[in-house]
C-alpha cells in the first residue's frame, strides 16, 4: 500500500455543517487520504452552533460510506484551547481565537502533517485568524480552500453532494514568507502567534541591518544613515561630511543599486530616497545604530 503523508483537514465552523463534509467529500474525490478533520468554532452557546457540532459528531461517528471515510478519518472539535471565546468583541477575543488556530496548525506541522484550510465556514474574524497561523506556517504541501456549493445544495443543507459538479474547491494563494518549511525555522520556537510574527519581523529586520553592515563600504554607510537621518540634500550631505557634491550623488546611486539587487526588485521599478526611507527608515532611526 503506497505510503502517504498524515493529512488534517482543518475547518472553520460557524452554523452550518455541510462546510465541512462538503470540502472533504471535495478532497476525497481529488484523491486525498484524511487523517482527521479538526474544526474550531467559538465557545458561544448558540443553539445552531450546537447543533451543528453535534450533526458532525454523529456523522463522523457513523463513518458514513458515501464520503468513503470507512472509519479512517477521526473528528475532533476545538472550541479555545487559549482561552473561550463566545464572541468577538473585544481585541482580546481575537487573540485568543488566533492562538487556538496558529497552536492547532503548529502541532500539525511540528507532527509531520499535511494540511488542508477551509476558510468557508464561521465568522470573517476566524478566517481571518486562519490566514494568519497559514501564512506563518504552511509550507508548499499545505493548501488553503475555499468552499463553493450549488445554491440548491446550499438551501437544501445535504451534508453530502449527490452530483460532484455541485461543489468546488477555490484554492486561495499564500504568499509564504520563508523559502524554507517554517517549521524548521526560529518562528516555529514561538508558542504565541504574536511572537511569531514578531520573530518574522526580526528577521526581515535583521537581514536589513545585515545590508546596512555588510553590503555597504562603511563610507556608503555612512552617507546612507546621514541622509536617512536628516533628509538633507545632496549639496548639504556634502558639506556635513566634507565631500563634494558629485562624490555624494554617486555613492547615493550605488547604494541604491544595492539595495535593488539585495531586495530583488525589477530593474523597471525606481530605487531612491523614498526606497531608502521605507526599508531602513526605521533602522537609522534606533540609536544602536550610529553613523
Amino acid at each position: 500500500m503506497a505510503q502517504h503523508a498524515p493529512t488534517l483537514l482543518l475547518a472553520t465552523l460557524g452554523s452550518e455543517p455541510q462546510v465541512v463534509t462538503l470540502a472533504l467529500q471535495a478532497l476525497l474525490r481529488r484523491g486525498e487520504v484524511i487523517d482527521e478533520v479538526c474544526v474550531i468554532h467559538t465557545s458561544s452557546p448558540q443553539p445552531r452552533l450546537a447543533a451543528a457540532v453535534e450533526l458532525l459528531k454523529r456523522t463522523f461517528a457513523a463513518r458514513v460510506s458515501g464520503l468513503g471515510w470507512a472509519g479512517r478519518t477521526r473528528f475532533r472539535a476545538i472550541e479555545s484551547p487559549a482561552g473561550p471565546v463566545a464572541d468577538f468583541l473585544e481585541p482580546d477575543d481575537f487573540r485568543a481565537a488566533l492562538a487556538t488556530v496558529y497552536q492547532v496548525v503548529r502541532d500539525a506541522k511540528l507532527a509531520g502533517r499535511r494540511i488542508h484550510l477551509n476558510l468557508s465556514g464561521g465568522r470573517k474574524v476566524m478566517t481571518l485568524c486562519a490566514m494568519t497561523a497559514a501564512q506563518l506556517l504552511f509550507d508548499q504541501g499545505d493548501h488553503l480552500w475555499y468552499l463553493q456549493s450549488d445554491p440548491a445544495l446550499v438551501a437544501g443543507r445535504d451534508l453530502l453532494a449527490p452530483d460532484p459538479a455541485q461543489i468546488t474547491l477555490v484554492e486561495i494563494p499564500l504568499l509564504r514568507w520563508s523559502p524554507a518549511p517554517p517549521i524548521m525555522t526560529d518562528v516555529a520556537l514561538a508558542q504565541d502567534p504574536v511572537e511569531a510574527i514578531r520573530r518574522v519581523q526580526g528577521n526581515r529586520r535583521a537581514a536589513l541591518r545585515r545590508f546596512l553592515d555588510q553590503e555597504l563600504t562603511p563610507a556608503e554607510r555612512e552617507v546612507a544613515l546621514l541622509a536617512l537621518r536628516t533628509g538633507a540634500t545632496d549639496r548639504a550631505l556634502a558639506a556635513r561630511l566634507g565631500k563634494s557634491p558629485r562624490t555624494v550623488s554617486h555613492q547615493l546611486s550605488v547604494i541604491y543599486a544595492k539595495l535593488r539587487s539585495y531586495l530583488g526588485l525589477r530593474d523597471d521599478v525606481r530605487v531612491d530616497r523614498r526606497t531608502l526611507l521605507l526599508e531602513l527608515g526605521e533602522l537609522a532611526a534606533d540609536e544602536r545604530v550610529r553613523v
